[in-house]
């Protein structure tokens, strides 16, 4: 919950757009904190490289015992054709970057015995939800 609230008031100040947080409180989650801020700041630079004027850092502790964190942006979306590939290290929908961005992310989380998914409207926005076991 710590790194979230820091990578959302890091994010404030740079005064592109808007960075929320939202929580239900004290949330744990067993993820190593420094992996946990490159995910999250991987997700939030998608998502203003995606154009979002707002993004979202939910973090929940689900019934299950499990922690559920959602990043959603007002961004240009991702294409349906685009969405099985955007994990792949080098894909990229962008002139910039290398592609290793979510790969990164998939591999981190993965390590923590988590999951991630991406839901994605193009021209509504994307939600990336990562899914891990709570502390």
């Amino acid at each position: 919950m710590a790194v979230a609230r820091e990578t959302a008031a890091l994010y404030s100040l740079g005064g592109e757009g808007e960075v929320i947080l939202a929580s239900d409180g004290v949330v744990k989650g067993l993820a190593r904190p420094d992996e946990l801020r490159e995910v999250l700041v991987n997700l939030v630079e998608n998502a203003r490289n995606a154009h979002a004027s707002r993004i979202e850092l939910a973090v929940r502790e689900e019934s299950h015992g499990r922690v559920g964190i959602a990043v959603t942006d007002n961004g240009r979306g991702v294409r349906p054709e685009d969405l099985p590939r955007i994990f792949e290290p080098h894909f990229s929908t962008t002139t910039s970057g290398t592609g290793l961005g979510l790969a990164i992310c998939k591999r981190l989380v993965n390590s923590w015995g988590g999951t991630i998914d991406v839901a994605s409207r193009v021209g509504m926005g994307t939600t990336v939800t990562i899914d891990v076991a709570g502390a």
